[in-house]
């Protein structure tokens, strides 16, 4: 809630005006952005360092996310993460291209998949607030509970689950989430096969992994 002060000063009449003055200057300032559908929207802060030292780069799109018209930052991996190396060996490489899957009509979010032998990762990323994931990105074992975590106030929370407790599954997925651009949630999950199981539980690395996280497309403001 906004606090006006100084009404005493002024008079009631005089105070009162300058409080709705400044309350209609603020809904002005903090008018929540919304979806064709009237969704709330997460804002971007598009004056970021970060977004703007990528514009000033002018390095193109990646491969995945050219003609994508998304309204948001896209995050992925700008190398190969230290945790894939450890379970596809130094020199890992993509079994198959970099994929991104959003709605050209909810352009609002997105679930981008990198695959490597024995290890996947996934960034999910969403503006719109309270709406549920599409079921098909969801990730069974997440509804196991966390095994171990790693992290403070100032780090992402990194949980590991293990999906051979899911009955048909196995192997282990690792999630963290990481806010950006001010506010808006990416998720990275990792998911390694039963035999990777030792490596991927390195929480050390996955936590410096994070600094591999770059943009590569800046999205539409």
């Amino acid at each position: 809630m906004m606090q006006v002060l100084g009404l005493g000063r002024f008079g009631w009449g005089a105070g009162a005006a300058v409080a709705i003055a400044l309350l209609v200057a603020g809904s002005a300032l903090v008018a929540q952005e919304k979806t064709a559908r009237g969704q709330n929207l997460l804002k971007v802060d598009w004056a970021d360092p970060e977004i703007a030292a990528f514009r000033a780069s002018g390095v193109a799109p990646d491969d995945a996310a050219k003609g994508l018209d998304l309204k948001l930052p896209i995050l992925a991996f700008g190398g190969v993460p230290q945790i894939v190396k450890n379970v596809a060996g130094p020199d890992a490489i993509m079994t198959k291209p970099r994929t991104i899957v959003s709605d050209p009509k909810q352009p609002y979010w997105y679930h981008l998949v990198d695959s490597y032998n024995g290890i996947n990762i996934a960034i999910n990323a969403d503006r719109r607030v309270n709406v549920e994931g599409d079921a098909k990105f969801q990730i069974g074992a997440a509804n196991v509970g966390a095994e171990a975590t790693l992290g403070t106030k100032a780090k992402p929370r990194i949980s590991i689950f293990d999906a051979s407790k899911e009955e048909g599954m196995e192997g282990l997925v690792i999630e963290y989430t990481v806010q950006r651009f001010p506010d808006i949630p990416y998720t990275v999950t990792i998911e390694c096969s039963a035999k990777a199981k030792t490596q991927c539980k390195d929480l050390a690395v996955i936590a410096k992994d994070e600094a591999l996280l770059k943009i590569i497309a800046v999205g539409k403001q």
